[in-house]
C-alpha cells in the first residue's frame, strides 16, 4: 500500500470529485410523499401499487439507475481512471498522464486507501532509497571568501537521472525570504537516462564571515528541486572546486524522518552550526546541544549545554543553530558533535563545520589554534553533511580509508544512535572496543594511512570519517571533508553517481562482501580489491561527470575528489560523500 504524500495540481483534479459527495447526498434527499391518499405509496391514484397508473402491473417506463457513489474512483485499466459522476448515474473516464498508471492501493495523508492515477514518485514509499522526486536546500554559512576571490561563487544542486530508458523532467523552485510560496526559477529541464543537470543557485544567498552574529530563524530562502521520476541529487557549496567547498548527497523528502544526531568538530572559525528546514506546518523542533548555542530571543533563545531549545516552524521555515561565544569557550570546544535533534514531524537537517582544520596545526593552546591559517598553508575547508535520520542507522559498517595521498592519518568519530552501544572495530585499534552510554555520545579514533576498518555494534551507531588537510600528507593534495558511512544493510545493487567539478582527480571507493559478484563500473569490471575482515574495498579513479555502477549483489560506494595546493591563490580543495543507499527503517529511535 503506497502513501500519497505529494499532491500536484493534476492529482488534486482527479480527487476533486470526492468533494462533491456530500453536496450530491444533500441534493438527492427524497421529497415528501405525493400519492394523493390511495395508500399504495406510488402516487398514481390506482390501487395496484405498480406506479404506472394503469393497474396492469407492468411497471411502466424505467427510471434512471444509480450505478456508483458520486466521487467514487476505480481503474478501468492500467492507463485509465474512472470517476463516478456527481449524479451517480455513470462513470467518467480520465486517461492517466505521462508515466502514471491507475493504482487502487495509494494511501492519502489521512490514512485512507484511494484509487488514483499515480506515477513513480507517488509510489516511492514502497521502495525508499536516496533516489527521489523532491530535494531541498538552503543557504550555507561559510567562513570567508576563498583567497583572492572578490565575487561570491554559486552553490549548485546537481540532479542525475538513474533511469535506464526514461527521460526525467525536473524543475527548480525557490521560496523567497519571508514567503511560503514556491516560484519556478529554472525548468522544466529534460534529463536523458544516465545524464545530469546542474542548477546553479543565487550566490547572494550564501552567508559569509561577519554577516551574522547569532543563530538564524527565517521563512523561505529555500530551493526545491522537483522531478516526475526518481532521480539523485547532490549539493555542492560552492559548485566549483576550491578550498571553501563542501559537498553532500541530498536525501529526498519522502525519506526524511524526525530524529537526528549532529556531526561536527572544533570551530577554528566560529561558529559551527546545524540547519533545519521544516517540511510540514506546525512542526516543533527540539535540540539538546552538547555545547551552548547562540540566541537573542528573536525568536531563538540562548541554550545552555545539557538543556533543550525548541522552535515551532511551518513548511519552508528554517533555523540555523550556532555555537555561542557567551562563555568564551576555546574554539576547539565549540563542537556540536553529539547534539540530539528531534521533531514531531519529519525535518531536513545539515551538519556543518565552517572551517574544518584537521589536524590542528601551529597551535598556541594545546588542542586548539589561535594563529593565522598560513601556519597550515591554507589547509582548512568548509565541511557539511545532510544527516541520515536515525531510522536508517545500522549495526555494521565498512569504513574505507579515504584515498591515500601520502602519509596522512585517518580520523573517525563514532556516534551512538541508542543507549548502551558497544562497537567492535576490525582490525582492532587503540581505544576499542568503543562503549557509548547514551544517544549522541561519541568517541574519536585515529588510524595510520591506508587503514580500512569494519565497525560492528550491538545497537544503532554511525561512523563519520574526517578527511585531513593537504598539510597532513607528503604531497600537498586534498582538503578536509566530513563523510558519514552507509550501513551494509542499506547497500544497493546499482547506483548512478556524479563527481564534483574542476578537481584534479576523482575517485569512487567500492565496498562488497568477499566472494560476491563482480561489480561493473561504466560496463568495466572493477579490480584491485583489498580485504578487510569479510569485506573487500577497491579504490578506482574516475573521470569528471556522471557514472553508472552495478552488480548482481548489493554493494556500497563512497566518492572523493582532490586538488593540489600550489599557493594561496591556487589552493587545495577536496570533497567526499556517500554515493547512495536504501532508506529502509532498520532502527526505531
Amino acid at each position: 500500500m503506497m502513501r500519497l504524500t505529494l499532491l500536484e495540481p493534476r492529482t488534486l483534479r482527479l480527487l476533486a470529485p470526492l468533494l462533491l459527495l456530500a453536496a450530491s447526498t444533500i441534493a438527492c434527499t427524497e421529497p415528501p410523499s405525493t400519492d394523493n391518499g390511495t395508500g399504495d405509496g406510488d402516487g398514481d391514484n390506482d390501487t395496484s401499487g405498480d406506479g404506472d397508473g394503469d393497474g396492469d402491473g407492468d411497471g411502466g417506463d424505467e427510471s434512471p439507475q444509480i450505478v456508483c457513489m458520486p466521487g467514487e474512483t476505480r481503474c478501468a485499466d492500467l492507463d485509465t481512471l474512472e470517476i463516478c459522476e456527481p449524479t451517480g448515474l455513470a462513470w467518467e473516464q480520465v486517461p492517466c498522464e505521462g508515466y502514471e498508471q491507475c493504482d487502487p492501493t495509494i494511501m492519502n495523508e489521512e490514512g485512507e486507501t484511494i484509487t488514483v492515477c499515480a506515477g513513480p514518485c507517488e509510489k516511492l514509499e514502497g521502495s525508499s532509497s536516496s533516489e527521489g522526486c523532491s530535494f531541498f536546500t538552503t543557504s550555507m554559512y561559510q567562513a570567508t571568501l576563498p583567497f583572492n576571490v572578490t565575487e561570491k561563487p554559486a552553490d549548485a544542486i546537481v540532479i542525475g537521472n538513474p533511469q535506464i530508458d526514461r527521460d526525467a523532467t525536473v524543475e527548480l523552485r525557490f521560496i523567497p525570504y519571508g514567503s511560503h510560496k514556491e516560484e519556478v526559477v529554472e525548468g522544466p529541464i529534460v534529463i536523458p537516462p544516465g545524464e545530469q543537470h546542474t542548477f546553479l543557485l543565487d550566490p547572494e544567498i550564501t552567508i559569509y564571515q561577519g554577516e551574522q552574529d547569532t543563530s538564524l530563524y527565517r521563512s523561505g530562502v529555500v530551493y526545491h528541486a522537483v522531478s516526475d521520476l526518481p532521480v539523485v541529487g547532490y549539493l555542492h557549496a560552492p559548485y566549483e572546486g576550491q578550498n571553501s567547498n563542501g559537498s553532500t548527497l541530498l536525501l529526498p523528502e519522502n525519506v526524511m524522518q524526525n530524529d537526528y544526531v549532529v556531526y561536527s568538530h572544533g570551530a577554528w572559525q566560529t561558529p559551527n552550526y546545524f540547519t533545519v528546514i521544516a517540511l510540514h506546518d506546525q512542526t516543533t523542533v527540539t535540540w539538546n546541544p552538547s555545547v551552548e548555542t547562540a540566541g537573542n530571543g528573536w525568536p531563538l533563545d540562548f541554550v545552555d549545554a545539557g538543556n533543550s531549545g525548541t522552535q515551532l516552524l511551518n513548511r519552508y521555515d528554517n533555523i540555523r543553530i550556532d555555537t555561542s561565544i557567551k562563555y568564551d569557550r576555546l574554539k576547539c570546544e565549540q563542537d556540536l558533535s553529539g547534539t540530539v535533534v528531534s521533531a514531531d514531524k519529519p525535518i531536513w537537517l545539515v551538519s556543518a563545520v565552517r572551517v574544518l582544520r584537521l589536524p590542528w596545526c601551529g597551535g598556541v593552546v594545546p588542542g586548539c589554534n589561535d594563529v593565522a591559517d598560513s601556519s597550515c598553508n591554507y589547509g582548512s575547508d568548509f565541511a557539511m553533511e545532510q544527516n541520515l535520520p536515525l531510522d536508517y542507522w545500522g549495526q555494521k559498517y565498512v569504513g574505507p580509508a579515504s584515498p591515500v595521498r601520502g602519509a596522512e592519518q585517518h580520523y573517525w568519530r563514532v556516534f551512538a544512535g541508542d543507549d548502551d552501544v558497544t562497537i567492535n572495530v576490525t582490525p582492532a585499534q587503540p581505544g576499542t572496543p568503543i562503549n557509548l552510554a547514551k544517544r549522541g555520545d561519541w568517541q574519536e579514533i585515529v588510524v595510520p594511512a591506508g587503514t580500512d576498518l569494519v565497525f560492528e555494534g550491538n545497537g544503532a551507531f554511525m561512523p563519520v570519517q574526517y578527511v585531513t588537510g593537504h598539510y597532513d600528507n607528503a604531497n600537498n593534495v586534498g582538503s578536509p571533508a566530513m563523510i558519514q558511512m552507509v550501513p551494509t544493510a542499506q547497500f544497493l545493487d546499482r547506483y548512478l553517481f556524479s563527481t564534483g567539478k574542476n578537481y584534479k582527480v576523482h575517485y569512487v571507493q567500492v565496498i562488497r562482501e568477499s566472494g560476491t559478484a563482480d561489480v561493473l563500473l561504466d560496463d568495466a569490471s572493477v579490480s584491485g580489491w583489498t580485504p578487510v575482515g569479510d569485506w573487500e574495498i577497491a579504490t578506482v579513479e574516475v573521470g569528471e561527470g556522471p557514472h553508472e555502477i552495478h552488480s548482481a549483489g548489493s554493494f556500497g560506494i563512497v566518492q572523493y575528489g582532490y586538488s593540489d595546493f600550489i599557493s594561496a591563490e591556487q589552493n587545495s580543495a577536496g570533497y567526499g560523500y556517500m554515493g547512495g543507499m536504501k532508506a529502509e527503517v532498520i532502527f526505531i529511535p
